[in-house]
């Protein structure tokens, strides 16, 4: 039997009477900032105009620098200025910029995030999440644990999130999508910067420095610390609190001499949870060398070594990581690309818990060895053919191969289309494979890898000088994917890979420049699934691997610059009802508005989810008793001197 998602809105909730009254203000201040902000001008904008955004390079969909206008893929890109204009104060909050990204928060502390459906604590294992070309994709659960990926936000360059497989490029994993954060140059982190904000959801707090080492040299070293108040719980007996806090700490240092640049950088963070008294600790260093070997030509080489604990009252997670990787890209002929490389990691992961489910041998080690090859060949000068693949060897399923197959066509200079054919897997995690536990749960040894064929087909440009434009639409067909199956008809119970199935759907989003001083953005996600189990078998879970999608989400948000400094940011934002766990529909509205005092000074105030008191986006009591989301004002200082 097929698995579909409802979206139907059912009754009308206490708030949207509030909504209507929000949006007619909202409507009026639009109206007044306009007649206030007629004389703005481009020069005054921080913003990147239509063309500049058109021309944002992008390195996530093929390991090279290339204009996003030209990029054959469905990705967007959150700019540090985004991210500076909505306030928020994490990297899951700053990923809900992206349509083409489910994001829902969990608790006070962790989230649910995907690409293209199969979103929950159990389902969110198909994407990977890169920060400077380091991995936190968890080979022991399969996700990212959302709670335990440290990056500063002022020195965030850019976040290229590709929904889509990403295999060919990144390996085992990346199957529906790949996010890719960018930190900044040291050279553009010099100085002082104090960024601070208060309300009454969270205090943060971030002050770095950054210099010069020398004539070739620059560094910049940070420190933050972050409180989170606890959530609201939906059921009235639940009294656990899940309040979170914590600091962490970091450098980045790069040394450019003629055609050879270095980079070395590093942080340590620990953070602290009061649901099942967790402690968070970890680390990692990264090096990269890179040297230009002709015009054309360039080689990348990069390693680093990561460490995260989990310490919590029922288990203790130990990953640690270490990962080498080199790359060398080429142009040759009249316009053709190649790119090659390899990489090889090493996780020593180690778990013991107190409860009935855990691993028979708590410690193991895990390696991966990967080459993978890519060629763009300029079959006209308006039309490209990219093939590739990626030979994947794990220490748990053996050899994958993943292939990638992508066609452009440049139209004219506003209009591309493009097509694409690709193979993705997801590996067993050591949960998969290994969990057992009181005679109710055996380890599943033959667990395979769950399997994606994508088909996709899109198109980018700027139908106006004013507008730009990107549309996609897919058909994923998986097959292998996770399900609990009884052995001998009964007791105990086995991981399985009995489901299969399609999914498929359109993403859309674009931006259009009413005035010089005022844009607008749009974003649209609508997706159906059909998955079905092997004939003779059942799911035990419920299909918890299947995830929890809405139908559909939207946003549309409008930026205005309203001179004198002074900026004006409303967002509204629809995700559609869930129906297997009865999670309804909910629209949301933020403002943020904010004064530039001068050059080196900007205060902001934000609010968000402007239209209930609370609402629900995820229902899982399996992992976390459920949580009510909350209204949240705060204030934001940001000093740069």
């Amino acid at each position: 039997m097929g698995s579909h998602v409802d979206d139907r809105a059912g009754t009308r909730s206490p708030g949207s009477g509030r909504a209507l009254h929000t949006l007619a203000a909202a409507g009026c201040v639009l109206a007044a900032a306009a007649s206030v902000a007629a004389a703005q001008t481009v020069e005054d904008l921080a913003r990147l105009s239509i063309e500049e955004l058109a021309a944002i390079e992008v390195t996530s969909a093929s390991r090279r620098a290339q204009p996003l206008s030209e990029t054959a893929a469905a990705i967007y890109v959150i700019t540090a200025e985004d991210i500076r204009r909505s306030g928020v104060g994490s990297l899951p909050e700053a990923l809900r910029l992206a349509p083409n990204l489910q994001v829902a928060r969990l608790n006070a502390y962790n989230y649910a995030i995907t690409a293209r459906g199969f979103n929950s604590p159990e389902a969110a294992n198909k994407l990977l999440v890169l920060v400077d070309g380091r991995t936190v994709y968890s080979p022991f659960a399969g996700t990212v644990f959302w709670e335990s990926v440290a990056v500063p936000l002022p020195d965030v360059e850019r976040i290229e999130v590709i929904s889509g497989p990403g295999g060919t490029l990144w390996g085992a994993n990346a199957v529906n999508g790949v996010i890719n954060i960018i930190t900044r140059h040291s050279s553009e982190s010099q100085g002082v910067l104090v960024d601070a904000g208060a309300g009454n959801a969270e205090r943060k707090a971030t002050v770095r420095y950054g210099g010069d080492i020398g004539d070739d040299a620059t560094f910049r070293v940070y420190a933050s610390r972050f409180d989170r108040s606890d959530t609201e719980p939906v059921l009235p007996n639940d009294t656990v609190p899940d309040a979170f806090r914590g600091s962490q700490a970091g450098f980045r240092m790069d040394l450019g001499d003629g055609d050879d640049a270095y980079t070395l950088q590093g942080d340590i963070y620990r953070n602290y949870t009061e649901f099942l008294d967790q402690t968070l600790r970890g680390g990692n260093v990264l090096g990269r060398w890179t040297r230009q070997l002709g015009p054309d030509s360039a080689f990348e080489l990069q390693a680093y070594y990561d460490v995260k604990i989990r310490d919590y009252a029922v288990a203790y997670d130990s990953l640690k990581t270490f990962d080498v990787q080199a790359q060398h890209g080429l142009t040759f002929g009249d316009g053709h690309r190649f790119v090659w490389g390899g990489e090889y990691r090493v996780w020593r992961s180690l778990f013991e818990s107190q409860v009935v489910f855990g691993f028979q041998e708590p410690e193991a080690t895990l390696s991966v060895g990967s080459a993978f090859a890519q060629a763009e060949f300029a079959l006209t000068p308006d039309l490209r053919l990219t093939l590739g693949s990626k030979v994947e060897v794990d220490s748990h399923t053996g050899a994958n191969v993943l292939p990638n197959l992508r066609l452009a066509w440049q139209v004219d200079e506003a209009h591309m289309l493009w097509s694409a054919v690709s193979r993705a897997v997801r590996t067993p995690s050591r949960i998969d494979r290994e969990l057992s536990g009181g005679g109710i749960l055996v380890p599943a040894p033959d667990f395979r890898v769950e399997k994606l064929t994508a088909y996709e087909i899109g198109y980018r440009g700027q139908p106006t000088a004013r507008s730009s434009l990107s549309v996609s639409a897919y058909y994923n067909v998986y097959d292998d994917l996770r399900t609990l199956g009884s052995t001998n008809g009964g007791l105990p119970f086995q991981l399985r890979n009995d489901m299969g199935g399609e999914t498929y759907g359109v993403e859309a989003w674009g931006t259009y420049s009413v005035r010089d001083w005022w844009r607008l953005r749009a974003g649209f996600d609508w997706m159906r699934k059909d998955l079905d189990l092997e004939p003779g078998t059942a799911d035990l879970s419920g299909r918890q691997a299947a995830g929890q999608d809405p139908r559909h989400q939207a946003q549309l948000r409008s930026e205005m610059d309203l001179g004198d400094g002074w900026w004006l940011d409303l967002a509204l934002r629809r995700v559609g009802r869930v129906p297997p766990t009865r999670v309804p529909a909910y629209t949301e509205v933020d403002a943020h508005v904010g004064w530039q005092v001068t050059p080196a000074l900007n205060l902001s105030l934000h609010g968000v989810n402007l239209l209930d008191e609370t609402h629900p986006e995820v229902n899982n009591p399996a992992t976390s008793p459920p949580r009510l989301i909350g209204r949240t004002i705060h204030a934001k200082l940001r000093a740069e001197f």
